[in-house]
């Protein structure tokens, strides 16, 4: 439960019309022991990574859309929001259930709001 990472589904790319993004796939990395979701991308260049990082405390909301193929998953956090899309809906309901478990477990302070 160390680390779970989850990448675009390349079907669901393809089959919503999402063709440029297939050489560029969504990647979401959570570090349970340290607390951080990462979301990653590569550029439009292919020189660099955007990364959008954001701690388990500053989570506030969850928010699922799934379609036919693939789901998206948005996490809105203190400053914005962090999203990865085209997940296969396997890996999303996943996240959904580690995220919620690892909440469970902190009764003492809870990490989502």
């Amino acid at each position: 439960m160390d680390l779970i990472k989850s990448k675009s589904s390349y079907t669901a790319l393809f089959l919503n019309g999402y063709l440029a993004h297939i050489i560029n796939p969504w990647i979401m990395v959570i570090d349970f022991d340290s607390e951080i979701i990462t979301v990653e991308k590569r550029n439009w260049y292919f020189i660099g990574v955007n990364k959008n990082i954001i701690a388990f405390r500053f989570i506030r909301n969850v928010k699922i859309d799934e379609h036919l193929f693939g789901a998206n998953i948005s996490i809105k956090a203190t400053g914005g929001w962090v999203s990865a899309n085209y997940l296969s809906k396997v890996d999303i309901g996943n996240i959904k259930d580690l995220l919620f478990a690892y909440n469970k477990t902190k009764r003492n302070s809870i990490i989502f709001s």
